[in-house]
């Protein structure tokens, strides 16, 4: 028996075209194949679908965005609701210029329940005055005052009792025409206000009695009164013997 040991088996080489000569041989018959160029070209079409939707929609997303960002950003000529309201209102926020106007403060004597200060809105009457006062007291004699006449801030207002002489009210700073007078009025010196103090005479027939005594210089008697407009008999014996030239 020999001691020598077998030859061991030299390993096969392969080299690498040995290796892809199947799949290249495979791939030789697929191309060979009508049907390999169809399922080809779909795969092809499928993926260059695939890419160009991708794309699309990326481009798309941006715009999207952009766009939003757009509008998103506030314009310099637009403004929301409450700048708008900001803007149409000036004085917002200004002190206001208005202010309640000033009661008035009337001495008030005589014949009422409480002599005295009284106050009283602007535009009040002697008769307001007196009720400010707890009203006349018994035995005043309120005929012998206008009660209409508009009092002023600072004035005095008489009231009489009855049977005694008047007591002459005194006017306020402005010059207000009293509430009641011992001494006739005169009528060609009258102001506008002293007149509307007569029982009757308004405003607007005290701006009548103004104008005749302008239009005719001036008036000679007590007796054409009767030729202002609106003095008729019976206002004109009320007026008589009160008024003088």
């Amino acid at each position: 028996m020999s001691d020598e040991p077998a030859p061991r088996p030299v390993p096969r080489t392969v080299t690498p075209g040995q290796r892809w000569a199947p799949l290249v041989e495979r791939l030789h018959e697929l191309r060979a194949d009508p049907r390999f160029g169809v399922v080809a070209l779909l795969v092809v079409a499928l993926a260059a679908g695939l890419v160009w939707y991708r794309i699309g929609s990326g481009s798309t997303a941006a715009a999207s965005s952009a766009d939003t960002a757009v509008r998103s950003k506030p314009s310099p000529t637009t403004s929301t609701p409450a700048t708008r309201q900001r803007a149409t209102s000036p004085t917002e926020g200004a002190p206001s210029t208005s202010a309640p106007a000033a009661e008035l403060v009337v001495h008030v004597s005589g014949a009422v329940s409480r002599e005295g200060l009284v106050r009283v809105p602007p535009g009040s009457r002697v008769a307001d005055a007196i009720a400010a006062a707890g009203g006349a007291a018994p035995g005043a004699d309120l005929r012998r005052l206008n009660l209409a006449a508009k009092v002023a801030d600072g004035q005095q207002v008489a009231v009489p009792a009855v049977g005694e002489p008047l007591v002459s009210s005194t006017p306020a700073a402005g010059g207000s025409a009293p509430a009641s007078t011992d001494a006739p009025l005169d009528v060609n010196t009258a102001t506008e206000a002293q007149l509307e103090a007569l029982p009757g005479i308004g405003p607007s027939l005290a701006r009548a009695i103004v104008a005749e005594r302008e239009r005719a210089g001036g008036f000679r008697t007590v007796d054409e009164l009767r030729k202002v407009r609106g003095i008729g008999d019976a206002r004109f014996a009320q007026l008589r013997p009160l008024v003088r030239v």
